[in-house]
């Protein structure tokens, strides 16, 4: 098989082997519970593992970062993010509870002690946080309504405080309306060199773009 971590140099051999100990979990629960379609197994490493941890090239946060993955799924960019970031506290949201149980159950079979998935909604949650991820999980201007009131501003890491996500497709015109565009973006077609990723990036939007929505 070919290497799913090639385009990711600088990644440890730990945490190289965590992500495959997390592909493998994966593997292993989708045959009880869907967290991700079944032709999406057959090149889970490369295709879900790998593609979320391109994050650790566009964005590092600071020591004790928190961090909210909304709609998380099956952990996904979540638990990546948890392995790749072990300074940070990555906390998942999502509103499926079956999911959210077989997350939690993956965390601590990795081992991960800076991980926490919530069977909850992040917008009737009291915390804040520095961050907040999500993976295609609906528009965008609907994704910064969610997390808005729970986001803080300044900078606790490489990019202001704000919204990372995973991108297909194009701006929605109502970001373009309100001249609310990202201020960094990581192409992830080229940097994967590869045209099943067309139209995917990541972009990020510091917390005070996102509060104009």
């Amino acid at each position: 098989m070919p290497d799913p971590f090639e385009k990711l140099p600088n990644l440890s051999d730990g945490k190289r082997a965590k992500l495959l100990e997390f592909a493998a979990l994966l593997r292993e629960v989708n045959t009880k519970v869907n967290l991700l379609s079944r032709k999406d197994m057959d090149d889970v490493e490369y295709r879900h593992v790998a593609f979320c941890a391109s994050i650790s090239e566009f964005f590092k946060p600071a020591d004790g970062a928190r961090i909210a993955d909304v709609g998380s799924g099956g952990g996904l960019p979540g638990i990546v993010m948890a392995v790749l970031y072990p300074n940070a506290f990555v906390e998942m949201f999502d509103g499926v509870g079956k999911k959210i149980a077989t997350v939690n159950e993956m965390i601590s079979a990795l081992g991960l002690a800076n991980a926490y998935a919530h069977h909850a909604r992040i917008e009737e949650y009291k915390d804040s946080f520095d961050y907040a991820t999500g993976r295609s999980v609906c528009a965008l201007p609907m994704f910064f309504g969610f997390v808005k009131k729970r986001l803080k501003r300044g900078r606790n890491g490489n990019l202001k405080n704000g919204v990372i996500y995973f991108k297909g497709g194009e701006f929605e015109p109502e970001l373009a309306a309100r001249k609310i565009l990202p201020d960094a973006e990581l192409d992830l077609q080229k940097f994967f060199g590869d045209d099943r990723f067309e139209g995917k990036r990541i972009v990020h939007f510091p917390t005070e773009s996102v509060l104009k929505i």
